[in-house]
């Protein structure tokens, strides 16, 4: 039974569907109208219905949510170049968490990130309140300790200075199954969508990769997150209001680029 509906009274038979669908589930039977080819893979990546300009297609097995409007007017470069090459590693913050109303935005702009064939198979841990993030890190310090590395660093924890996750009020987990053969690039993706849409609403953002990189060896810390069976931390975000602003833009190596 076919997923797609056409209204014919809306269509006009251009074509635009079957063109975008990447995995050529479409054709335009005898009316000229589209309709999915039987035994087709389709990926659910909604494009048939994106880019319909008379809005005559529905697509049952899509999620069952209104459609959204596409931007049509985007900022000129030159501010969102700006923006971009603005952005700072922030890695001392204020302790009031992140507002749960503002968390939910970001994962909403990060569920609309790119994964391969469309999977959707992202995870999302979200980690609230200085108390629950610092267990993280003393989790992740005790792996170090046994695993006799980064001597300097365990001094700097000792001095009560907190290098794994700084202090932040806030920390946002992205996961993947672990059979997933893109989970590390999915994640990685979603991550930077969350980053820059929480940098536009003037949080601070820092990576962490102290806490991706022990997960990866450590299991109690995932126990700590409590990370599902079979799925892998992929990546993670500090998140918080900034304790300081930046003014400058620091220079960055010169660019290395090859052209072929």
């Amino acid at each position: 039974m076919s997923r797609i509906t056409v209204d014919t009274t809306r269509c006009i038979g251009d074509g635009a569907c079957v063109e975008v669908c990447p995995s050529r589930s479409l054709k335009l039977n005898e009316n000229g109208a589209p309709e999915e080819i039987a035994g087709s893979d389709c990926i659910l990546c909604g494009h048939c219905v994106a880019v319909c300009d008379c809005d005559a297609i529905t697509h049952s097995a899509l999620p069952d949510e209104p459609l959204l409007p596409a931007l049509r007017l985007l900022p000129p470069p030159a501010v969102i170049d700006s923006f971009l090459a603005s952005r700072r590693s922030v890695r001392e913050f204020h302790e009031q968490t992140v507002n749960r109303d503002i968390l939910y935005a970001l994962l909403a702009v990060a569920r609309r990130a790119p994964t391969a064939t469309n999977s959707q198979r992202l995870h999302w841990i979200v980690v609230e309140g200085i108390d629950k993030v610092r267990a993280l890190s003393q989790e992740g310090i005790n792996w170090l300790r046994t695993a006799g590395l980064s001597p300097a660093r365990l001094e700097q924890w000792e001095s009560g200075y907190d290098f794994i996750l700084r202090g932040a009020p806030t920390v946002v987990v992205a996961c993947a199954p672990a059979d997933y053969a893109w989970g590390s690039p999915d994640c990685v993706i979603a991550l930077t969508f969350l980053e820059l849409a929480a940098e536009c609403r003037g949080l601070g953002v820092c990576w962490a990769g102290y806490l991706t990189r022990i997960a990866a060896h450590h299991p109690p810390l995932c126990q700590a997150l409590a990370v599902p069976e079979g799925y892998v931390v992929h990546g993670a975000l500090m998140l918080g209001e900034p304790r300081f602003n930046y003014r400058h833009i620091p220079p960055r190596k010169p660019l290395s680029v090859q052209w072929l």
